[in-house]
């Protein structure tokens, strides 16, 4: 399984089968992801920054829903989270963020690779339950469409993935030293050099969790 990072939240995961966008981002949101081509397409919530399913060429089939797939040999599971506060937990702007976010479970090539979206509160037992056994954890730490540092750690150590692969964060400006800082700070784990592709295979995963950083193509 190869798996680069096209910016913002946006990834392509390859597998022996089939290529996998998940969370393509518009330009019009400052992210040239160029235009990736894939079977299927993954989307958390209905935001330019993670639904520009438009975006990527082949004709790929769109998931937006939860629910079990197979596409191309791929195994997709859409478990329903909530993107933001419920009514009743904060403000007017933090209910009218209240609607669903789609975290994708992918399974191919005997690994378990799961990608929060847009999660911004923290997932439920019975949506943990459906998250368990990850391998390879996507998670943003940056910007309105992520968790804040100390909740993203708590997940990844709850989560107890082998790789961490963390998105959203600006590279190369004093916000990507704020908010990835401030991720693995709170996880306690040093990230590794960044890379332009990252390649994971079932019998290379180790024991103990690794966060891996992608150097951003958009």
């Amino acid at each position: 399984m190869d798996i680069t990072w096209l910016g913002h939240a946006a990834i392509r995961v390859r597998t022996r089968t089939a290529a996998v966008v998940m969370e393509p981002a518009a330009r019009s949101e400052g992210v040239e992801m160029g235009r990736p081509t894939a079977a299927i397409v993954t989307v958390s919530h209905d935001h330019p920054a993670h639904a520009h399913a438009a975006g990527v060429r082949g004709d790929p089939v769109a998931l937006t829903r939860p629910g079990e797939y197979e596409i191309e040999g791929v195994q997709l599971l859409g478990v329903a989270t909530r993107l933001g506060p419920a009514p009743g937990d904060g403000d007017a702007e933090g209910q009218a963020r209240a609607k669903r976010n789609v975290v994708f479970v992918l399974e191919a090539e005997q690994l378990r690779l799961v990608h929060l979206g847009g999660m911004c509160v923290p997932p439920t037992h019975a949506e943990m339950e459906q998250l368990a056994d990850t391998d390879v954890l996507v998670v943003p730490v940056g910007g309105e469409s992520a968790l804040a540092a100390a909740a993203a750690a708590r997940l990844t150590r709850e989560l107890d993935p082998r790789v961490v692969i963390p998105v959203c964060y600006a590279q190369g400006t004093p916000e990507r030293s704020t908010e990835l800082s401030a991720y693995l700070t709170a996880l306690g784990i040093e990230a590794e050099e960044p890379v332009s592709r990252l390649s994971v295979q079932r019998r290379g995963l180790g024991e103990t969790t690794r966060v891996l950083l992608l150097e951003s193509r958009g």
